[in-house]
């Protein structure tokens, strides 16, 4: 007998069914533990179950790699279809006229044309125009483009234009531009004149304006904080008005001025002729005035109006057209009139010039000279210089700089005017805007000149200038915003009955000085100017102007909370009673 070991007998075949499964199952448990196997055998998942009976074990799927990649291959063929797909019906339009989230005025908005631009004709006449959600019947279509113009003015507010082009499968291309139309110009809020501050010391301008808006001041952008409000600073008052200019975002303009005046020391003078000064016996007299305080200033010529410079200038130009006659040295005069407790008012006859106009004439200058309209020079209401010569006003400018180099802290320009006749028998050579225009530009640039040297500037303006200065160049209104002060002539014996009210000027001083006085503050009003008017102190029309008088022209300056003058009197006598001494 054979004996063999004792061992297991060798388990029997599972049947192939079963055999599948178990395979199966193998295969798939990698994929419970968290990792793929990819390699020479197919995708397997395993999972961490235990195994148990064959009845209640998970069955085992297969994840061929080769389905993965098909379905990404369908997926992105897909995609590249749909693309192909709209990029084939994708519809471009081109607008001219209007941009999306714009905002225009209302003068863009009644010119507004707004051009489509299609890819084709096709689109173009297929597409639909709706403004305002309402649809455009029959818009103009010519070729590949569409025009749409409104058919009245649009409104104030939004607005909106739609433009729809069929396409398949992706339906409707739309395109829609929204808009606003704003005709309302932008707020700006300043004072039209800031409180007086020294001449030489820091000042400062604040407004607001809308929120959103651009500012500029004299063309420079101005900050503004988030609230609309700003500051202009300066190391000193500025001379003449500063421009400010306020835009939206339509383009609406705001433009308005603002003046910084200065605090004008006040003004209570006598006027002094360069021969005058230099007289003892009508020199003292005025010294004794301004002893007592009844004057605190004197206003002495520089250069009168027949065109004498009473002055040792150093303008080369006054020496070259025998202008210079010096009754005076300056300084002295200056330091003199200060010692007695007053300044020096310089006042030089601008315009009015007939030493310069002889000699501008010889030398072949004719266009420095105002002339006639049948030739040669104006001379019906005095020879006049012409203002719009650029040489005629740096001969004025350099004599008031050259005064105030001289120590004359204060100009008054007087004949700062065409000539008082028609202005149809005058012609000015290089005129090309009004007369008002060439005369507030001489001031301007002599106000920035003196102001930048300390110096205040005054202009003299004839009495009926508040209404009708227009036609010789005085615009008051715009003369004051370019001047420290003002002085208009107030000589009651000059006018007719019945002006300004009071029937008769001559013998009711009071009440005329009152009427005219009230005029040219309203015409004044807002621009921060001090108004200094010159008084009759001289006999005319066969009435006697003394103490009586002068004193009813002083009181009622007083009523009108006017306290600066000055006295008129061709003589250089004037009525010191009708003055009040200092204290």
């Amino acid at each position: 007998m054979v004996t063999t070991p004792l061992r297991s007998p060798a388990p029997a075949d599972p049947p192939p069914r079963r055999r599948r499964f178990a395979l199966r199952r193998r295969r798939a448990e990698p994929f419970s533990a968290g990792w793929l196997e990819l390699g020479p055998v197919p995708l397997e998942l395993h999972r961490p179950d235990p195994e148990g009976p064959a009845m209640f074990r998970p069955r085992r799927r297969w994840i061929e790699l080769g389905t993965v990649v098909a379905a990404l291959v369908a997926l992105a063929t897909a995609a590249l279809v749909g693309g192909i797909v709209y990029r084939a019906t994708r519809v471009h339009v081109d607008v001219e006229g209007i941009e999306d989230g714009a905002a225009i005025t209302t003068f863009d908005a009644a010119a507004l044309e707004v051009r489509f631009e299609f890819d084709s004709v096709e689109q173009a006449a297929e597409a639909t125009l709706a403004v305002d959600d309402e649809e455009v019947e029959e818009p103009a279509v010519l070729g590949p483009f569409m025009v749409w113009r409104p058919p009245e003015p649009l409104a104030e507010g939004d607005h909106s234009i739609e433009v729809r082009v069929p396409r398949p499968v992706f339906g409707d291309s739309v395109h829609r531009w929204e808009f606003t139309v704003d005709g309302t110009p932008p707020a700006l809020e300043v004072p039209t004149a800031t409180d007086p501050v020294g001449i030489d010391e820091p000042a400062e301008v604040s407004g607001t304006v809308e929120e959103g808006a651009e500012l500029t001041a004299d063309g420079d952008p101005v900050e503004v904080d988030d609230e609309g409000r700003f500051t202009l600073s300066f190391d000193r008052p500025p001379a003449g008005p500063i421009t400010l200019e306020a835009t939206d975002r339509a383009g609406n303009k705001t433009t308005t001025s603002v003046v910084v005046p200065v605090a004008y020391p006040g003004l209570r003078a006598v006027h002094v002729s360069g021969v005058g000064w230099a007289s003892p016996q009508l020199r003292d007299p005025i010294l004794r005035m301004l002893d007592e305080g009844r004057i605190d200033a004197i206003a002495l010529d520089l250069k009168d109006e027949n065109g004498v410079v009473a002055f040792d200038t150093t303008v080369a130009r006054a020496h070259e057209i025998g202008a210079v006659t010096a009754h005076y040295d300056l300084e002295e005069v200056v330091e003199t009139v200060e010692r007695h407790g007053g300044r020096v008012v310089g006042r030089i006859a601008a315009f009015r010039d007939p030493v310069l106009v002889d000699a501008a004439w010889a030398a072949g200058q004719h266009d420095q000279v105002i002339q006639s309209v049948g030739g040669g020079v104006y001379d019906a209401f005095g020879r006049f210089s012409n203002p719009a010569s650029a040489p005629v006003r740096r001969y004025n400018l350099d004599l008031a700089i050259d005064a105030v180099n001289h120590g004359v802290t204060d100009i008054l320009w007087d004949d700062v005017r065409l000539p008082t006749g028609e202005p149809d028998t005058i012609v000015v050579p290089g005129l090309t805007s009004s007369p008002s225009d060439v005369i507030t530009g001489f001031l301007a640039e002599a106000h920035s000149e003196l102001r930048r040297r300390g110096a205040y500037q005054g202009a003299t303006t004839v009495g009926i200038a508040a209404d009708t200065g227009d036609p010789i160049g005085q615009d008051v209104a715009r003369m004051a915003r370019n001047t420290d002060y003002l002085s208009p002539q107030i000589y009651p014996g000059y006018w007719s009955a019945g002006r300004y009210g009071v029937p008769d000027p001559a013998r009711q001083p009071g009440e005329f000085a009152t009427a005219l006085l009230t005029r040219y503050q309203q015409v004044t009003a807002g621009t921060g100017v001090v108004v200094a008017p010159w008084l009759q102190n001289f006999e005319l029309q066969g009435v006697s102007y003394g103490d009586a008088e002068v004193r009813a022209m002083i009181d009622a300056l007083r009523a009108l909370e006017v306290d600066s003058w000055l006295l008129w009197s061709p003589r250089i006598q004037y009525s010191a009673g009708a003055l009040d001494p200092a204290g």
